[in-house]
């Protein structure tokens, strides 16, 4: 049987507070067990937290789509899954515009085009976290953004730093 950690000790394996940890635990963002007045962790479960990427989805499709958009590129540098990440909160998928290790960026361009303010914002932001050298003002982005659009960029300006 693995171990079960306390707090303290998750903090310490994490580089965060206890405080922070506890914070967690009651909100759910880390598996816990409450034993008594006292969290417990499971080594299996503080495992799966550290493995897998912390993220806020806008709902399940969006989660869905990242993680097939994140097998279609096999992404690992943090601008091309900060890049895949926003691009998969869009209302229509662009996978076909994805390859192993690559964004079809003009494909994409092209084929948003015609999209809505609040959609092409997201689509120029993503391509800018991927190729520098397409331009994505912060304040033309966000001031075209709803408060969903702003939670999901801040959290890809989360995943490239």
């Amino acid at each position: 049987m693995r171990n079960v950690l306390t707090p303290e000790q998750v903090a310490q394996v994490l580089g965060l507070s206890r405080r922070t940890v506890i914070s967690w635990l009651q909100q759910g963002k880390l598996n816990g067990i409450k034993v008594g007045n006292r969290w417990r962790v499971k080594e299996e479960d503080l495992d799966k937290f550290i493995d897998e990427p912390n993220m806020y989805f806008v709902d399940y499709i969006h989660r869905a789509r990242f993680v097939e958009m994140q097998r279609l590129t096999q992404a690992r540098g943090r601008n091309t899954i900060a890049a895949i990440y926003v691009l998969s909160c869009l209302s229509k998928p662009l996978d076909e515009f994805l390859g192993e290790g690559s964004i079809d960026v003009d494909g994409i361009l092209r084929a948003t085009r015609f999209w809505g303010p609040l959609e092409r914002a997201l689509v120029r932001a993503a391509l800018s976290f991927y190729d520098s050298t397409q331009p994505a003002g912060i304040n033309e982005v966000f001031s075209a953004l709803d408060s969903k659009g702003i939670e999901v960029m801040m959290q890809a300006l989360r995943l490239r730093w």
